[in-house]
């Protein structure tokens, strides 16, 4: 018992002295945003790599799960899998995309403006210039919608996020339907509340998908959506599973409730695949 924990130290220990390129990364973050404002943008410079943030509080968690806890990772044998970055904000989950499978063919959509060409140009910067990015947001239809620009990672279509603050703007949207024509070999799905009317939009196509990752935010504890996407993903043919559940304890006020500290709004990530 007593190694084990000595083993341990040691391991930290040479994490915090020597650490690889993506904890420095992740320490770097993790110092500015104690030190810096809410939305304060500022640039990352930790060879390999080089890329702009918006808010230093939400680019610190993002770059954990994705590049330290590998949370988008995925196994195919394809070389060239076709990949939808739905709610890219500043690019890391493309980035990440790329570093697995750099012939990885990938289309990423961002209704934000700012973090639209914020990703546009960490993806250039690089070595990752080959992904599309779609200044859109992910929707039912084609057209404008509108937009609650948050500046950070909690950008959403208006109608689907009350809670947050952030100046409107009417910005292009797109069908994902529309893009299910050919096949997905992963779809993430990170678009602040709207994953249900999306999927129920796209149910006649998901059969061109083979993997889903879908961050599923409840906002709105009186119109669940987690029991109809999960009967969504069972009749198109995907098992799933569900985990990282966190509470979203901010964006409501104290509701009346015989659990103390309970919380009826969450994010939790659920991930389906076919067999």
């Amino acid at each position: 018992m007593l190694t084990s924990h000595l083993r341990r130290f040691a391991r930290d220990v040479r994490h915090d002295l020597w650490p690889t390129p993506d904890r420095a990364v992740l320490q770097e973050l993790e110092r500015r945003s104690a030190l810096e404002a809410r939305r304060t943008p500022g640039q990352i410079s930790i060879a390999p790599y080089r890329f702009e943030y918006s808010d230093a509080m939400s680019a610190w968690p993002q770059w954990d799960d994705i590049f330290i806890h590998s949370s988008l990772a995925f196994d195919t044998r394809l070389q060239e899998p076709r990949i939808l970055d739905c709610g890219a904000n500043i690019g890391l989950a493309s980035l990440y995309f790329k570093r697995q499978y750099p012939r990885a063919r990938i289309t990423a959509f961002e209704a934000d403006p700012s973090l639209a060409a914020m990703c546009r140009r960490n993806l250039a910067a690089n070595g990752a210039s080959d992904v599309e990015v779609r200044d859109a947001a992910v929707w039912i239809e084609p057209g404008t919608v509108d937009f609650v620009c948050e500046g950070a990672d909690s950008g959403a279509i208006a109608s689907f996020e009350p809670a947050i603050a952030g100046p409107k703007a009417k910005v292009a949207s797109e069908r994902l339907r529309d893009w299910l024509d050919e096949t997905i070999d992963l779809l993430k799905l990170d678009i602040e509340g709207a994953e249900l009317p999306v999927l129920e939009d796209c149910g006649e196509r998901l059969h061109n998908v083979r993997a889903i990752t879908i961050d599923l935010h409840e906002f709105n504890p009186a119109n669940r959506q987690t029991g109809a996407i999960f009967d969504l993903l069972a009749t198109a043919g995907f098992v799933f599973d569900m985990r990282d559940l966190i509470p979203l304890p901010w964006r409501h006020q104290r509701v009346e409730s015989p659990f103390s500290n309970a919380c009826p709004l969450w994010v939790a990530t659920v991930r389906a695949w076919r067999s």
